[in-house]
């Protein structure tokens, strides 16, 4: 399983990522309310800054499965997926996030 197919596994399967989004882009909104008027950012960079954090906690956590996940080479994606399912991974994620606090 590839880093986009990971990402669509977890749009399609969990609140992981919706769960990630808003909480990225509270954290934006509130350290723009911080900013000088004149340096404050459009809805449009609050959202891109979020994105940019979801693309890279999206990466970390598939770089640390990666290492942990047993590949078979006729189906990839059935190897992650009983990982994902073995580990609780996707409840684990989405506490993990529920939890999460941005400074």
């Amino acid at each position: 399983m590839n880093k986009q197919q990971f990402q669509e596994y977890l749009e399609n399967n969990s609140q992981a990522i919706s769960l990630f989004n808003n909480k990225a882009l509270e954290f934006q909104e509130n350290k723009n309310k911080k900013r000088q008027p004149a340096k404050k950012w459009n809805e449009a960079r609050l959202e891109r800054e979020s994105e940019k954090m979801l693309a890279a906690f999206i990466t970390s956590v598939y770089e640390k499965m990666k290492s942990h996940v047993k590949e078979n080479t006729l189906e990839p994606e059935k190897s992650w997926i009983a990982f994902i399912d073995e580990n609780d991974i996707l409840d684990e994620l989405e506490e993990s996030i529920i939890e999460m606090q941005f400074v």
